[in-house]
């Protein structure tokens, strides 16, 4: 039973379970609620692709159905690897419950809450926010009808529905269940999103606390020893404290190889995953800025459009944001290290350090594809590779 996670860490629970992704529900519930979901996000496909053959000579219904295909994309492709990487989620979720067991000094417990806390409030505040922005982005095109209740008029004013799709049916007639499968579709890809990108979040939380942990201890381990030394103390209590701190500096450094290990897991669950979501960032903010151009005289589009972007920079900011966070705070166990008074240490401590350094000048980072770590320069080239291609995709236009 993982009792540490699912305190800590209940809420993004409740989001996983939701769409049947939390590995350690009943085996009916993880198959049966994902195929569900797949399902409803890919029946969408065909009418995106009816609409770009109907209207292929419309440049502005080409830019309309390739973003929607493009963010339909990235529905499927983050709920796809949650499914096939299903057994390393729970083998990562039980490494996150067996920190809590050997993690266990007050230091360290105090540490692994303050992380879990920033962790529980993110995961919070960003559903809220992905739940208010896809809201907005249903309700706004049912001005109309709200219009029409309180501000009627001789005839009723046009209904228009969240996404441009042709069903190749009156839309009018069927307005109801269209809009209600339309709007199955965006919940349903939202709630992907936010189970996901929190769960992410609260993995990569958890790897920083580790290493704040074990650079904490570094820092305490060596901070004692040079005290010792800076007052001359008698060579049989030196003996005593090297002998004391080579012990301890052990025990940390096997802490370090459990933090390494469980990065290495974590990054496995995501390089690849990660590869597509970057791409299908970019297109989705080239297209949406070309499909803005269009209604920059539709004061309700605009907004809609922009709650999109938004949600998009939100989610790239939060991937590659975590993943600076976990190569400062890796990187941090060397200066801590470094900034101790090594060489004044026994041969064997003296060694030990050494190895810290050789392993931590090279920071833990996610990448995607093994080549693109995911940071905050990650984050402007993305930016910057969506603006070049928004000029291009512009001049298409024109």
């Amino acid at each position: 039973m993982l009792t540490h996670v699912l305190r800590e860490y209940n809420v993004n629970k409740i989001f996983l379970s939701r769409l049947g992704l939390w590995p350690f529900q009943s085996v009916l519930v993880r198959n049966l609620l994902p195929i569900v979901c797949l399902v409803l996000e890919i029946s969408y496909y065909p009418f995106e692709i009816l609409m770009l053959h109907d209207h292929r000579d419309d440049a502005k219904m080409v830019f309309e159905s390739c973003y929607q295909f493009v963010i339909t994309s990235a529905f499927l492709v983050r709920l796809w690897n949650e499914i096939w990487n299903r057994d390393k989620f729970r083998c990562l979720y039980e490494a996150m419950n067996d920190h809590w067991n050997t993690f266990t000094n007050d230091l360290e417990v105090r540490i692994l809450k303050e992380y879990s806390s920033i962790s529980r409030k993110f995961t919070i505040f960003y559903s809220i926010m992905m739940y208010l922005l896809s809201s907005m982005f249903i309700v706004i095109p049912l001005t109309p009808a709200f219009l029409d209740i309180v501000l009627p008029l001789n005839e009723s004013r046009p209904r228009i529905l969240a996404i441009d799709v042709d069903f190749r049916v009156d839309t009018e007639e069927y307005f109801v269940p269209i809009f209600c499968y339309t709007t199955a579709i965006i919940v349903v890809g939202i709630s992907i999103m936010v189970a996901v990108d929190t769960m992410h979040f609260t993995c990569t939380t958890h790897a920083c606390s580790l290493f704040a942990i074990i650079g904490e201890q570094i820092e305490n381990i060596t901070f004692k020893l040079d005290m010792e030394q800076c007052e001359c103390c008698m060579n049989k209590k030196l003996k005593s404290s090297d002998e004391q701190a080579y012990r301890e500096y052990i025990t940390c450094l096997k802490k370090y190889q459990v933090a390494l290990k469980f990065v290495d897991i974590l990054n496995s669950t995501h390089q690849t995953v990660a590869v597509f979501f970057l791409l299908l960032i970019g297109a989705t903010l080239s297209l949406i800025g070309v499909r803005i151009v269009y209604v920059l005289n539709q004061m309700e589009e605009m907004i809609r459009f922009t709650f999109i972007i938004m949600g998009a920079l939100l989610q790239l900011m939060i991937m590659c944001y975590s993943g600076q966070k976990l190569i400062d705070e890796s990187q941090n166990i060397f200066y801590r290290a470094y900034a101790a008074k090594w060489y004044m240490y026994s041969p064997r401590l003296k060694s030990l350090l050494i190895t810290t350094f050789y392993r931590s000048r090279l920071p833990c980072s996610l990448t995607a594809g093994k080549l693109i770590p995911l940071s905050m320069m990650t984050f402007a080239a993305v930016v910057r590779a969506g603006m070049s291609y928004f000029t291009a995709f512009l001049s298409v236009k024109d």
